[in-house]
This record gives C-alpha cells, structure tokens and sequence, in this order.
C-alpha cells in the first residue's frame, strides 16, 4: 500500500480544504513534513487513522468519548456551522497480483444534539463500490489490520512507555498473535465455547432450563460489567501514562529553571550561618594568640640583642663591685712591695700591669644600664612562641577553608530562583503528579472492582456448568452432545497446542529481526551478544558479550527507545505487509548518535513510504542532509492567525 493523496476539510486545526500529495520516487521513501508544536502533526496523523478506520481509530485527543461526540469536536471551530467535515485519503494497493487505486472519503456534519455520523464512500478504480462503502471498517482490516497499526502509526514521543519491559512484552505478544493470526484461533475457541454451552443446555429438562436462562442472563450482565471495567482501566492507564509524560517534562522545565532547589534555601542558610559563626570563633582565637607571645616571634633579633645587653648590664654590675675591692687590694701589695725592698723597676711593671687591669675592669663597669632586669625574664619563651605560631598557622589554614566554603554556599544560594518566579512550575507539576496518584489509586479501585467482578463470574461459570450437569436424559441426543463437547474440548486443546508450535516455530526469526534492528540502530555494536523472546509471556531479555542477562535498567533511556523502535521495525518486517509508515515527533528526546542512527539506518529503510511529522528540533542541520537523499516531498506546515487555519506549502521549514 502506498499513499497518493490525502485532503482535509474543515478538521481541527485545518480550516477550509487542504490537499497533501504524498506520492514518493523509488528509493527515495520519505516524506517529511515539519511544524511547529501545535502546529497540526498530530492532527494530520489523526486525520489519516480516521479516515481509514473510523470509530476504531486510535486517536490521540479522544479517550473515552462517544464516536458521534467525537466526530463533533473534531470540527474546525471557526468553519461555518453548516460546513462539511471531510477525510479523502487516495493510495494504490496490490490485489490479485495488479496494483488497484482506492479512494476512501469519510464526511459528517455537526448537528444542533453535539453527535454527529459519518458517511463513507470507497471508489476502485475510479469506480464507486457499494459493498465496500457499506462494510469499509470490516475491510479496511484486509489493507491495514487494526490490531498491527501501531507497528504503521505511532507518536515518537511515546516510545517511551513501549520501552518499559513489560509493555515491550505486551507489544511482541500483541505483534505475533496478530501475525501468526492467533486472534482467529482465541475467536474459534470462544465460539466454540459458545457452541458447547449451548448443545449442553439444549438437553436440561424444562425446570433446570429457567434456572439456566436465569444463570445465562446473569452472566451476560456480569461480562458486561467486566467489559466496562477492562474499558475504564485502559482508559486510565492511558491518562496515567500520558500524565507520566507531562510529569517528566515538566521536571524538565523546573529543574531547567533551577526550581527544585527552592526547598534547599534554608538549608543553606542554615550551613551559611554555621560557617559564619565558625569564621567568628576562629577570628577570636586568633585575636588571642595576638594578645599573646606570638607576635614577639616577629622581633627574634631584637629579643637576642636583648639578651646580649642583660648579659652585659650583668657583667657591669660585676665589674663595679670587684673594682673598689680589687684596687683596695692592690694598694695593700704595692705598699707591702715597697716595705721589703722591691727594686723600683719591679714596682714599675706591677703598678704598670694592675692599671691596665682597672682599666679593662673601668671600661667593663661603665658600659651604660637601662635594662635593668634579669635574663631568666626570657626563660621558655622560644618554646611559646613556637608553639603559639603553629596554633596561629592553624587557624589561618582553618580559615581559608571555611571561607571557601562560606564562598561555595553562597554562590550556591545565588542560584535558587525566588519562588515567585516559579511557583507556576510548582504548582504546575503539583498538579500534574496529583493527578497521576489520584489516577492510579482509582486504576487500583477499579482492578479491584475487576477482581471482584470475574471471582462472580467464575462462581456463575460453575454454577452454569453444574445446573448444566443435573440434566439426566438418557437419549441419543443427549449422547451426541456430549459426545460433540468431548470433542470440542479435544479441538480446544488441540489449538492450543498448534498455536504454542506455531510461535516456537516463528519466534526464533522475530529474535534474530529485532537483534539485526537493534545492533543497525545502537551505537554500541557489542551492547548485546543476544536476544530472547519467552514464548509463554514474551518478555525480552538481552544477553551481554559474557552471555550474562542484561537488565533492562542497565540500557540508557535512549537505548531503551531503540530497543522498542526494533520491535516495531522488526514485528513490521515480520509481517511481510508492505505498508506505509507514518511517525508523529521521529527523535523525541535521543541523543545526538542515536538520532543520526536513526536518520540514516531507519528512516530510509522502513518501508517503501516513510512519512515523517517533525519539529523544528529534531529533522534539522546534518539530520537533514544526512536524510536529503531519502527525501522525495517536503512540506511544512504552519498556522495563519489571519485565516485562522494551519495549512501545507512547499519546502521544509
């Protein structure tokens, strides 16, 4: 199937008509439309998916709404109000081993209730097919089964939630039922289900048959009740899926715009003060130690000249006191020299020699004294003022060290944004995370509502069965059902046995798809050694270079997203359908070699019509030449606030 053309008429976003032609050339595959956000992208992938399945489309904006409700608010709100809605969609298909051109054109009007109905016409060939445009959501399954559209239109963004494990696992189960046409055999087995309820109730006695109605009824009711709670729980897990989305981005934004550290603030102030205080305390030690010896450290030579002059002034003191005594003692030896006689040349040296000796002594005891004091002032000074040196030393280390981190603190407190300016954020994700804790705890009521729900179910099967049981008519008739339900239990099983041998037998080919999709788009050729598919739950589990199971947590985000891109790629390659592919938001948030990996390993090779909705983010700069090549159309598309209407013109961006 390839797309040719494709009009939108008076449909969100699109006010007016507004024709796309999305015919592409060989080897070239892709059609890129680029648009801002809210600018239509995912308008248009909504466009086409209702165009080709109507009330079964998986829309992005409908959630649970009611299909005449929704076909309502899809209209343009600035159209006129007898406008008509309209959805053409023109693509070649090969039937019968010839190419076939369909036209599928869906129209509704908005009437005064709000609920509106569509109308379909399908042309073949150009020419008008009744059967077709009465049975066109039955058919349209033959082109592009309801149930693999998601491996052919998906929203880039949201391969997020496909690469949790065990959503991975619920897209490969729901991808080989599919491809291997399981759901047929599930659908046979419960018609035969049905077939054997009924020839087992066709032969109870007329008084087990009331009770068997009754019990008929009952269960009816009940598998209603269950219906609409496996419809709430999805819409549910939907919302809290998308709310998931939200809640992240908007972390994103707060922690953009420095938010999350607002509850910080006090905190370091509080350690602000601290170090305050601290650099205090340390200021006054030290201002101690400088009341103390410390600072005599600076004037060492002083304090040794000092010592010099004591010892000096001490020998002075000395020399004055032994000067009146010694001269008193060397008159008494002159005058005793004389009495016996000395010759007087002998006298002459001895006199001559003591008043050398007074002289020294008189010149010793005259040297000035101011200081006046004793040296053992000086006594374990040196060792104070070593000791009082290293304590001021340390504390200056210590200081500079708590004023780096007083700095630190600081800047730091510099950077928290006043909560005014971002208590929109605030609140904003508040709300958001509200609301995805009050959707879960009524996705849990409802679980358990469900619970409740098929444990009655159950309890009403056996009691069907058992009033079943107590019919008693030994007839032919009643041999041959039981005989026909004896059978069907054994076709049951049988199934069931076939349909385990046909996964066994193709899940080896869908392991070695997804592993050669996987190792094209990573980046890191020894990431996985190996990949296995359960074939009981079909979870994924990844084997490194040591063949050790890799956990999935271990693979960055990034990864995660290829990973869930190579299911797709490789359950769409399994199907052997040649469909087009359409993506809404291709890069999402990968980083730049996973992108350019899958600008030139996906893009071009996903299937022979690859039509890209991207923002001006993404598909731009070398991503864009890198896919120039592949491209054959490019159209941008962009809103016009004079005509109140988004619209496609020539060109990308």
């Amino acid at each position: 199937m390839i797309f040719e053309t494709f009009k939108i008429q008076n449909f969100g976003i699109y006010q007016g008509e507004h024709i796309v032609n999305l015919k592409v050339e060989d080897n070239k595959p892709v059609v890129l439309i680029g648009a801002l956000n809210g600018g239509g992208k995912t308008t248009f992938l909504d466009a086409l998916q209702l165009a080709l399945y109507g009330k079964h489309a998986r829309c992005s904006n409908r959630a649970g709404m009611v299909y005449g409700h929704y076909l309502a608010s899809c209209k343009n709100r600035f159209a006129a109000e007898d406008a008509e809605v309209k959805l053409e969609l023109t693509f070649t298909h090969q039937s019968d081993n010839a190419s076939r051109l369909f036209n599928i054109k869906r129209t509704w009007s908005v009437k005064e209730t709000r609920e509106s109905k569509d109308k379909v016409q399908v042309h073949c060939d150009g020419e008008h097919d009744e059967h077709l445009s009465q049975y066109w959501d039955e058919f349209v399954n033959e082109f592009i089964p309801l149930s693999l559209s998601d491996l052919f239109f998906f929203d880039g963004e949201k391969i997020e939630n496909l690469a949790h494990p065990q959503r991975s696992s619920e897209l490969v189960k729901t991808g080989i039922e599919n491809l291997l046409g399981l759901d047929l055999l599930s659908q046979l087995q419960l018609d035969l289900s049905q077939l054997e309820k009924k020839r087992r109730s066709g032969n109870v006695d007329q008084s087990v048959m009331i009770k068997v109605s009754a019990c008929e009824d009952e269960l009816g009711q009940q598998n209603i009740v269950i219906a609409d709670l496996k419809k709430e729980m999805a819409e549910l897990e939907q919302l809290a899926s998308d709310t998931n989305i939200t809640i992240n981005q908007t972390r994103q934004i707060v922690r953009n715009a420095g938010a999350h550290l607002i509850e910080k603030r006090d905190e370091l102030k509080f350690d602000l003060g601290a170090i305050e205080t601290k650099l205090k305390l340390n200021k006054i030690e030290q201002i101690k130690l400088a009341a103390g010896a410390g600072p005599l450290g600076l004037v060492t030579e002083l304090i040794e000249q000092t010592k010099i002059q004591i010892v000096l002034e001490t020998e002075a003191k000395q020399a004055k006191v032994l000067d009146t005594a010694i001269s008193e003692y060397e008159q008494h030896i002159l005058i005793s020299l004389a009495n016996a006689g000395t010759p007087a040349n002998t006298v002459e040296k001895v006199t001559a020699t003591m008043e050398q000796l007074a002289a020294e002594r008189r010149k010793l005891a005259n040297i000035p004294c101011y200081l006046n004091t004793e040296l053992s002032i000086f006594n374990g000074l040196d060792e104070r003022i070593e000791t009082e040196t290293k304590q001021l030393q340390q504390l200056k280390k210590i200081e500079a060290h708590t004023l780096e981190q007083h700095a630190l603190l600081q800047k730091q407190l510099a950077t928290i944004p006043n909560y005014e300016t971002v208590q929109h954020l605030l609140a904003e994700l508040a709300e958001c995370e509200a609301t995805y804790k009050n959707t879960h705890v009524r996705l849990k009521q409802k679980n358990q509502l469900l619970e409740q729900a098929q444990t009655k179910n159950n309890a009403l099967s056996q009691r069907y069965t058992n009033l079943l049981a107590q019919q008693n008519k030994d007839t032919f008739e009643q041999k041959r059902s039981i005989q026909i339900s004896e059978h069907i239990k054994q076709l049951k099983g049988t199934m069931q046995g076939f349909a385990q041998q046909l996964i066994s037998e193709n899940i080896e080919r869908l392991e070695l798809l997804v592993k050669q999709k996987f190792e094209t788009l990573s980046r890191k050729d020894q990431l996985i050694s190996e990949l296995r598919i359960s074939p009981t739950d079909f979870a994924i589990t990844l084997y490194d270079s040591n063949n050790q199971a890799l956990e999935p947590n271990k693979l960055s985000a990034g990864e995660r997203q290829l990973l869930a891109i190579a299911i797709l790629w490789g359950l769409a390659e399994a199907s052997g359908k040649e469909l087009p592919t359409v993506i809404d938001t291709p890069l999402g948030r990968l980083d730049g070699m996973h992108r350019s990996n899958l600008v030139n390993n996906y893009f071009p090779k996903a299937a022979q019509q690859v039509i890209l909705l991207s923002t001006d983010e993404e598909i731009v700069g070398d991503y864009y030449q890198q896919l120039k090549p592949a491209i054959s159309r490019e159209y941008h598309i962009s809103y016009n606030e004079a005509i109140k209407s988004s619209s496609f013109t020539q060109g990308y961006f």
